[in-house]
């Protein structure tokens, strides 16, 4: 708001210089038509043979004295504060021109106090005005700029302190993004631990059930074979014992038949054995019997 404010006094200075230039170019003009008007009259004091003179120091004095003099007075600093046309004329130059060119001296100094009015009253006031106004100016434009300034270092400070809240901000968002990045790969780790826990205990129960079922499966597989083997054994161990019984009949027969041969041997034998029986008795004498090395037989008994 002070910046605004120091715009609109500027705007109301340079409008204000610009009226005080026009009417430094209407008094210049005014000035210029009163310095024409003394020539006049100090052509009319004057001899005929001086109006060359006097139309030489016209040439020197008032028209281009008065063009250069704004220009000379900013040049020798003069500008720096108000001033009077009886400081900046070198009045006892132009006196004693004047001297020199016929006038009188209270006609001298008639032209040069008219000359002094004049400056004053067409140039200087109208200067000085436009210097206070020009310092005003520069003191309004010392402001803005002191204003500008701090405002362009008040900007770029908020400039500064914001890009730095932001660069907090965006600081603060990354660390938050990067928990919320944690927090949500460690909640992503759980969630498949408990699922990769659920899977394995599925498979562990499907594990179970099928290493169950084969158990069954196995028991009753051996059930069925052992079943089948032990029904077969029993139908082998009927049939080998059928077939044992069988044998052991034969063998009763052939035992029987064997028996009742024998006895019927035996009772043939007995009877044969019934009829007498010559037996011829041999003497072997010892010598023979020492010489052979067999032993001595007993007597013969005869039957």
């Amino acid at each position: 708001m002070r910046a605004f404010g120091l715009a609109r006094n500027m705007k109301r200075a340079f409008s204000r210089s610009f009226q005080l230039s026009r009417h430094l170019h209407m008094g210049l003009t005014r000035l210029n038509e009163k310095s024409s008007s003394i020539a006049s009259l100090s052509a009319n004091l004057t001899k005929p043979g001086e109006k060359g003179a006097i139309a030489d120091l016209k040439d020197d004095l008032p028209g281009n004295f008065i063009d250069k003099l704004p220009e000379q007075l900013i040049s020798e600093g003069n500008g720096l504060k108000s001033t009077r046309a009886e400081h900046q004329v070198d009045t006892l130059k132009y006196y004693d021109e004047l001297l020199k060119s016929g006038f009188t001296p209270q006609q001298s100094k008639a032209i040069i106090q008219l000359l002094l009015e004049s400056l004053n009253e067409e140039f200087f006031e109208q200067y000085n005005v436009k210097f206070l106004r020009n310092m005003e100016l520069e003191n309004q434009s010392h402001l803005f700029n002191a204003a500008e300034t701090e405002v362009k270092f008040a900007i770029q400070n908020s400039r500064e302190t914001a890009l730095n809240e932001q660069n907090l901000k965006l600081l603060k968002l990354n660390r938050d993004l990067q928990s919320m990045h944690d927090d949500l790969n460690e909640l992503i780790i759980n969630l498949l631990k408990k699922d990769s826990r659920v899977d394995f205990n599925d498979h562990k129960t499907e594990n179970t059930l099928q290493q169950r079922s084969i158990s069954l499966d196995l028991k009753d597989c051996n059930n069925k074979i052992g079943t089948k083997i032990i029904g077969n054994v029993k139908s082998e161990i009927e049939n080998l014992r059928w077939q044992t019984t069988r044998s052991g009949l034969f063998a009763v027969i052939i035992l029987v038949f064997f028996i009742m041969s024998g006895v019927s041997i035996s009772k043939r034998i007995s009877v044969e054995s019934e009829k007498p029986v010559e037996v011829i008795l041999h003497t072997i004498e010892p010598e023979e019997s020492e010489a052979t090395g067999w032993p001595e037989d007993p007597e013969p008994n005869s039957t």
